[in-house]
């Protein structure tokens, strides 16, 4: 057995725990399910794949219960995963060398999140999220939306493994969506009364307002985040930049967009960030700049949603050439997004 521990809290995941168990369970690694209160079969089901099934009395603290399943682990690297992730692509000998040679370091994972569109399961984006550390120099911090944290207060030093996790949790229905919310932002304004200049809190909270559609607060919430002082380097403070747009257009406010003009040259590394800058122009009618955007967007490495730099550019240039009357080249467009629902549908109607 290798001496890694992969560590999972649980609760009320019949539907999706047997999934991440399974695909874990071929590698070799020990394996911990902390459980927090379930009243389905979820130990059940873990008791066939796990090696220890432990108890915990939930407290409304996800870090609680995180390094609670870090210290019931028998080795100090942890690969942490939760119930609704599966491997998709891991590389153990990676690992191996990773806890040897780079033991200060966290490895970061590439997780590709699912949701159903148009009835059909489809990678939304891909983020990089920190899995793999030693216990003895990390623990988890924050009541929710946990992060992980250096116990001597150093920076964390982050290295991408070729490891790929899948990830379904943004993919909720209604019911599942309302319920996500209540509980999230009870614990995130919790956590803000003690925390009240923490600007992650009010990406998390934006967040938690769009769950549930909630675009006008999103927004509140968002320039407030981005009223300190941020690192653009920072990848939430790309993802809050990114939102923070897409919510103002999504609430009518696309003339106040405009003013991301002014931080272009922080964020247009990011493909997420120019293809937003073509739509904000999309949006004001300012069709040469969207489309010099969306140009540019085309074919850049750096890219969270799933064809921000491919189809979903190529597909807003066909709107635009539909809106000017140059029907042919918008056909051209559309057929160069592949299955692209919304280019299929353009397709029917103008051919």
């Amino acid at each position: 057995m290798h001496p890694i521990s992969v560590c999972i809290i649980a609760k009320n995941e019949e539907n999706r725990i047997e999934k991440c168990l399974a695909s874990i369970k071929p590698y070799d690694f020990e394996i911990i399910v902390v459980d927090t209160g379930s009243n389905d079969n979820t130990k059940e089901i873990a008791a066939k794949y796990a090696d220890r099934v432990l108890d915990f009395e939930w407290c409304d603290d996800f870090s609680a219960a995180r390094n609670f399943s870090l210290r019931a682990a028998s080795n100090n690297w942890i690969f942490m995963l939760d119930c609704d992730e599966w491997i998709k692509t891991i590389d153990v000998e990676e690992l191996n060398y990773f806890r040897k040679h780079l033991s200060d370091s966290v490895g970061s994972v590439s997780r590709e999140n699912i949701v159903t569109q148009n009835g059909v399961p489809t990678i939304n984006n891909t983020d990089n999220t920190e899995r793999f550390f030693d216990r003895r120099l990390f623990h988890y911090t924050g009541i929710i939306h946990e992060q992980l944290t250096p116990k001597r207060g150093n920076e964390i030093s982050a290295y991408l493994l070729q490891t790929t996790i899948m990830h379904t949790g943004y993919d909720m229905n209604d019911e599942e969506r309302k319920t996500k919310y209540s509980r999230n932002f009870t614990l995130l304004k919790k956590q803000l009364e003690t925390e009240p200049d923490n600007p992650y809190l009010y990406y998390q909270l934006g967040k938690s307002c769009e769950i549930i559609e909630d675009f006008a607060n999103a927004c509140e919430y968002y320039s407030k985040g981005l009223s300190f002082d941020l690192d653009p380097e920072l990848a939430y403070v790309q993802a809050m930049v990114v939102s923070y747009g897409n919510a103002l257009l999504r609430t009518g406010r696309h003339e106040e967009a405009l003013g991301f003009e002014g931080i272009y040259d922080a964020f247009s590394p990011s493909a997420d960030f120019v293809y937003l800058m073509g739509n904000i122009y999309k949006q004001n009618q300012m069709y040469e700049q969207a489309f010099a955007q969306y140009q540019k967007a085309i074919g850049m490495p750096l890219c969270k949603q799933e064809g921000a730099n491919s189809f979903l550019p190529v597909y807003q240039t066909g709107e635009i050439c539909e809106i000017l009357g140059d029907i042919p080249t918008a056909i051209s467009c559309y057929r160069q997004c592949g299955d692209f629902a919304p280019a299929i549908k353009r397709l029917n109607i103008l051919t």
